[in-house]
């Protein structure tokens, strides 16, 4: 976690010509709430109002920045106990509605076996040799689609996929290296998750979101994924990358995202999280090849939120934070009689409450 840097520092990313609400929102409200926060030493009050200012400094788009200076002004309207309240709520809910999109718990989904069955896996590669989709119907499809799409390799590492190798649909690594486990994620973990359980699902929490996105400017999104409530673009190739488990867990966990290199499209710097050494097998760019011209790549803007979140989760604490809470929810079995447990208890009603049927 990273203090935010004063005003002085960061004039120049928030001042755009005779607009200066981001400046002086960041500056009179949202450093003051910062220092409120540090004198009471409340951890979690400093990472909520950190996720604002960081969000206000690395938005992922300049119309993401003016909703959220509008939004810190509108918190600068109450009195200084409210005000600092008010941002710390305005950094809870971005940490809930958006950070969260991007961060998968465990223990919700099921891992796809490591080992597919032969007959199931035959099955998937002749539907979609017969069916090649830009819209995958569901996971299955979608999954053969991708493994094609991608040479049935890892679109980081290479490595081939071990049941597509028996059948001879890829060659092996030089180094006879293969994936034990094939997992092609969609982009939006909880969305996706939680579309698959939209009867179950509180409809302001989906909502929310979606505003989210509109507001930040990403409308194209929301409409290409929103419709996904019944069902039709959850599985769309834009927004699916086939990995292998270990990097799976490092995309899901918001240890490792991508980095749009300008002027070469669907090119990317692979970035990973600050306090993490690299690993000998994830290159530091790569470049991502169709091999089939009517199966589209991941998504460029998809790729660029899912970034934006990341960056903002380590500057601010909140990836620790949640890997933190989301141990704790899986471990305590008991609530601590001093209060420490605090911080779990909240978030894992916050879910509940997510998932809880309507009355």
């Amino acid at each position: 976690m990273t203090a935010l840097p004063p005003a002085t520092e960061v004039a120049h990313l928030l001042i755009d010509g005779p607009t200066s609400t981001p400046f002086s929102a960041y500056r009179t409200i949202v450093l003051p709430a910062e220092k409120a926060a540090l004198s009471k030493g409340n951890k979690a009050n400093l990472i909520h109002v950190r996720i604002v200012g960081y969000l206000l400094l690395h938005p992922p788009s300049q119309a993401a920045r003016r909703t959220l200076s509008l939004e810190i002004v509108a918190c600068g309207r109450t009195n200084l106990n409210e005000r600092h309240e008010a941002v710390f709520d305005l950094g809870a809910m971005y940490l809930r509605h958006f950070i969260c999109i991007f961060r998968k718990s465990r223990g919700k989904t099921p891992t796809p076996s490591s080992h597919p069955s032969r007959p199931s896996f035959d099955r998937a590669m002749e539907e979609c040799r017969q069916d090649l989709q830009r819209t995958p119907r569901n996971h299955t499809n979608a999954k053969a689609s991708a493994l094609v799409r991608d040479n049935y390799r890892c679109m980081v590492t290479g490595v081939p996929d071990l049941d597509a190798m028996s059948l001879n649909l890829t060659s092996p690594t030089p180094d006879g290296n293969f994936a034990r486990k094939r997992v092609v994620p969609p982009l939006y973990s909880w969305l996706s998750e939680s579309l698959i359980e939209w009867k179950s699902l509180q409809e302001h929490e989906a909502a929310t979101v979606w505003t989210i996105l509109n507001r930040f400017g990403y409308e194209d999104i929301s409409a290409e994924l929103g419709s996904a409530a019944q069902g039709a673009n959850l599985h769309r190739l834009e927004n699916i990358l086939t990995l292998d488990a270990k990097i799976h867990h490092l995309f899901n966990t918001l240890r490792m995202w991508f980095e749009a290199v300008e002027g070469q499209p669907n090119c990317y710097n692979i970035e990973l999280a600050p306090n993490m050494a690299r690993p000998f097998f994830i290159p530091r760019r790569v470049q991502f090849v169709s091999h089939h011209p009517e199966l589209p790549l991941p998504s460029p803007r998809y790729l660029e939120v899912h970034a934006a979140c990341c960056r903002i989760a380590h500057m601010s604490g909140a990836a620790d934070y949640l890997d933190l809470i989301y141990r704790h929810m899986e471990e305590l079995k008991v609530l601590a009689n001093n209060g420490a447990s605090a911080d779990v208890l909240s978030f894992a009603l916050h879910r509940r409450l997510a998932v809880a049927e309507p009355v």
